[in-house]
């Protein structure tokens, strides 16, 4: 079957094709100067993939070819070989002819991916599915469709081979949407696994979603049809019941969605979404006078710009350094974050953060929800402080600099140029809290300011980041 990344897989259609059999399955060329082989062969992304096993076979298959004295197999989809003084025609000739009887062949993995599917029909028959090759249907209405679909998959070697089995429900709203209920993989051999994971998992599953209205029982509470029943859903799964309730002419809740959805996203993907909403007639969603803020981040960002004096103020206060601007007193508060971290926690420990975790941007805001770094308010007020005076310098330096905010929602700063400040500043600050003297490189705030009046200064590439008082980047 198609990789999931593959152009040709229609995610709208209850049919997932193999990919296309034309010449742009693969491709033998010259190779370029500098090479140490005299030819290339390329394969398509998808055919890699799906057909690993051929893939391999085609090195041995060149060996065999007269003229080729060495073949290399370089990266998943590429083989390098030389064949001194053979046209180019001749070899894909020769490489057509086997590939497209190979192609004919029914290999074992076929067989077993076969009989896995039909391991499937059998334990579901009884519940109303037909069999279509390796997917499995059940209509209930025009609205609603429960599709369980298989995929056979090459491991680290094409001798390793696992299948996939994701149960959907596909909606007519009145355009296709789909959305996974149950996703397991295992090993192609392994049967109990298979029939384990479709009677205890994917059967209750979709059984329990046997109406469009069913799931938007469960959605009005914000609770996943997936089978961990997860609450809250996560967006996406907020976006389908979006789409469901405006298929039901109920807008003002649509609208309700949709707005969580605004406030949740980034702001470089919100421009689609108010597009999106306007073309299903549901009223408009509450922006900032920038459609990619929210009201909230606009406040935040006027009360960050004229928050930064104060900071710097409190942070000359608790320093006892003259920071006065200049690059040498960014050494000075950079040695000073080297005290190990109970003094810097008693030091903020009356100190209120003024940004939240969206302001570190997509990335680092991801890390801190999961827990995978410290964001205790010590630490975010330390970052805050550092980023406050840092930016003061850059500003200094590069006249016309202003804060700002990034296509992924971090605190930025952007003149001619523009980038995110705040997640560098975090992640560098935290790594120099308590460092052993050994270890701590004295120029490293230094060198993170000269990078940002490099990059603000720097026009070539139109800066993504939205400025206070402006409609978009």
């Amino acid at each position: 079957m198609c990789c999931a990344g593959c152009p040709w897989r229609d995610a709208d259609s209850l049919d997932y094709p193999y990919c296309p059999s034309v010449d742009d399955e693969w491709s033998v060329s010259e190779a370029g100067r500098g090479s140490s082989m005299s030819h290339v062969l390329v394969f398509d992304e998808c055919v890699a993939s799906d057909r690993a096993d051929l893939v391999g076979e085609a090195v041995e298959f060149l060996t065999t070819l007269p003229g080729v004295t060495e073949v290399e197999h370089v990266e998943r989809e590429v083989i390098e070989f030389i064949a001194p003084g053979v046209p180019t025609s001749r070899l894909s000739e020769a490489l057509r002819g086997w590939w497209n009887a190979a192609m004919q062949e029914r290999r074992p993995w076929m067989v077993a991916t076969d009989r896995a599917a039909q391991t499937v029909y059998e334990l579901v028959a009884a519940y109303g599915y037909q069999r279509h090759g390796l997917q499995l249907t059940r209509a209930l209405g025009a609205e609603l469709t429960h599709v369980i679909t298989m995929d056979h998959h090459f491991g680290r070697s094409p001798h390793d081979h696992t299948i996939t089995l994701t149960a959907n429900v596909m909606l007519c709203l009145p355009d296709p949407q789909h959305f996974t209920v149950v996703f397991h993989t295992g090993g192609l051999d392994d049967e109990a696994a298979l029939t384990s994971a479709v009677t205890d998992r994917v059967i209750p599953a979709l059984d329990i979603l046997p109406t469009v209205d069913a799931m938007l029982d469960r959605w009005q509470v914000k609770q996943s049809i997936e089978e961990s029943g997860r609450q809250p859903y996560w967006i996406t799964e907020g976006r389908l019941h979006a789409r469901v309730l405006v298929s039901r002419g109920r807008l003002a809740e649509a609208r309700q969605v949709y707005q969580e959805d605004f406030e949740g996203s980034q702001p470089m993907q919100r421009p689609h979404l108010l597009r999106l909403v306007e073309r299903l007639g549901v009223p408009p969603l509450t922006t900032g006078s920038s459609p990619h803020l929210t009201v909230a981040e606009e406040a935040t960002l006027a009360a960050w710009q004229a928050h930064t004096t104060a900071a710097n103020s409190l942070l000359r206060e608790v320093t006892g350094a003259r920071l006065d601007g200049s690059r040498r007193s960014l050494d000075e508060l950079w040695a000073w974050l080297r005290q190990p971290p109970d003094r810097l926690q008693a030091t903020f420990a009356d100190t209120t953060p003024a940004l939240g975790p969206s302001f570190y941007g997509y990335r680092t805001c991801d890390d801190i929800r999961s827990g995978r770094v410290a964001f205790e308010p010590w630490r975010r007020a330390t970052a805050e402080l550092v980023t406050a005076y840092l930016g003061q310098v850059v500003i200094r330096r590069a006249r016309g600099t202003v804060w700002g905010v990034a296509g992924d929602g971090e605190l930025a700063m952007v003149r001619h140029g523009g980038t995110g400040v705040l997640s560098r500043v975090f992640t560098i600050a935290d790594g120099a809290i308590g460092v052993p003297v050994d270890r701590f490189d004295p120029r490293r705030l230094r060198q993170l300011a000269d990078d940002m009046v490099r990059w603000v200064n720097d026009g070539r590439y139109p800066p993504w980041v939205v400025r206070l008082g402006t409609p978009g980047p």
